[in-house]
């Protein structure tokens, strides 16, 4: 599950990638889509077999395909890129539908991947989750470097959340950054990262630093491979 604080942070740069190296790799993942007002998952990916699934998580039972689909297919990965500042309703979502009992039984880890910016309510969303979730999950720390190096998230460096969620086994990656135009041109045609590699529109300089960028994600991720089920 990818989340962050508010719209912006990469929560779903973060959430595309993951997807496009589960496809790449032939990886049995489902995925999800629960941003309605920004479904950037499903915009781009969606047209990549075997598509990507709406979840609306505001909507009572609007969870409960998540699970369903996790007994019926038995994927060995499902991805859920969760709408921005969703702590409030996904505590919701998880009593009501038994989220990690179930979870459990069906023989699955959650891993919940929580995307960082430089503000303070990167922090307060953070800290809310693990206050809710606890040892019951995973957790993947993802600085995007985008708001500058890893030195500058001051305020999580410095913050008690972060030694609790060491505590708990947390892993700490990286993003980097992909120049705006780039991205803004990806963004535009609705391509997957791996698309852009052999568009037409793409110089053969800026396909190179596409490739670089993917293969540097990759490179880093590979430091929580197991909980990111890319094993």
């Amino acid at each position: 599950m990818v989340t962050g604080d508010k719209g912006g942070t990469g929560k779903s740069v973060v959430a595309r990638i993951l997807l496009d190296i589960y496809r790449h790799r032939n990886i049995n993942c489902i995925a999800y889509e629960c941003d309605q007002s920004n479904p950037q998952l499903y915009r781009h990916y969606n047209k990549v077999a075997p598509g990507v699934s709406a979840l609306k998580l505001n909507q009572r039972g609007g969870a409960d395909a998540l699970q369903d689909d996790l007994k019926r297919l038995s994927p060995k990965v499902s991805l859920v890129d969760l709408p921005a500042g969703a702590a409030e309703y996904f505590e919701s979502v998880a009593k009501d539908i038994f989220l990690f009992q179930n979870a459990q039984r069906l023989g699955y880890r959650i891993t919940m991947v929580s995307v960082l910016g430089r503000v303070k309510d990167s922090v307060l969303q953070l800290k809310r989750l693990v206050d809710f979730c606890g040892d019951r999950v995973d957790y993947v720390v993802v600085k995007n470097l985008y708001w500058g190096d890893e030195n500058k998230f001051t305020r999580y460096n410095n913050s008690k959340v972060k030694q609790t969620v060491e505590e708990l086994g947390a892993i700490e990656l990286l993003l980097p950054e992909l120049y705006d135009d780039i991205f803004d041109l990806i963004d535009s045609k609705d391509l997957t990262f791996r698309e852009a590699l052999e568009h037409e529109d793409f110089s053969l300089s800026n396909q190179s630093r596409v490739y670089g960028w993917i293969d540097a994600v990759e490179s880093e991720f590979a430091k929580a491979a197991v909980q990111l089920g890319l094993e």
